[in-house]
């Protein structure tokens, strides 16, 4: 398989926004996640995010300011060289390291992938064609160690989000908790603290992991959801 980088154009960053905008009021915030990280670093756009709802003429008024007087390509390929060069070859070797696990997981890998520079800090990823991982690049401040853990972070998302996530309904914390587990165990890569206390943690282990993924986290669900209904009959 292949990875190909691209930039984000203003209507995507846009687009990205908007989306993200929704979803944070939506459910993000209650998990934690600080609005920043999505966003340029300009004092206009954070005033949107502290809008719940936007009229239309709120959204023309920030897609122009994002559009017009904000966005710059150049602050989207300082990294080019980092990714095509170094990531990418590591990327490869974690497939590589993944592929084995793939038929016990359900899933397959796409032909392609595409890497997006795009305002921020972190990643995000596309799981239907065409598969993508975002990379928030503006606010990112490690080495490409740190950059290939991210990205294969959002990778294996993009793997398990159809045969396993979305199988087993499996809610936002949980998900990244086992995606955690994942790149813990595989590629050493540290784990996101707002998750570490996890109901996953008994269920996500790497023999689970090597041999039988969804049933895994098919049981860990069946009691997730049977504890959540007893909490709820006690209330």
């Amino acid at each position: 398989m292949n990875f190909v980088l691209k930039h984000a154009s203003p209507e995507y960053v846009w687009n990205r926004i908007l989306h993200v905008h929704g979803q944070y009021h939506k459910t993000l915030k209650h998990f934690g996640y600080n609005y920043t990280r999505f966003i340029p670093d300009d004092a206009r756009i954070r005033e949107m995010f502290e809008k719940e709802h936007l009229t239309t003429e709120q959204e023309k008024y920030y897609h122009d300011i994002l559009v017009n007087e904000i966005y710059d390509k150049n602050d989207l390929n300082k990294f080019d060289d980092v990714i095509l060069n170094q990531v990418i070859p590591l990327m490869q070797r974690g497939v590589e390291k993944l592929k084995p696990m793939l038929k016990s997981w359900n899933a397959t890998l796409p032909d392609t992938v595409q890497i997006v520079c795009d305002y921020g800090r972190g990643g995000s990823y596309r799981y239907e064609a065409p598969y993508g991982i975002t990379f928030r690049c503006t606010g990112f401040r490690g080495n490409h160690f740190g950059m290939a853990g991210l990205f294969i972070h959002e990778f294996v998302h993009i793997l398990i989000e159809k045969p396993i996530i979305e199988k087993y309904q499996v809610p936002q914390d949980l998900k990244e908790r086992i995606v955690d587990i994942i790149c813990l165990e595989f590629f050493n890569r540290p784990v996101q603290k707002s998750f570490e206390n996890s109901f996953a943690n008994a269920y996500i282990t790497r023999d689970a992991i090597e041999h039988d993924l969804p049933g895994a986290v098919a049981k860990m669900m069946a009691d997730f959801t049977k504890l959540q209904r007893q909490q709820q009959a006690e209330k």
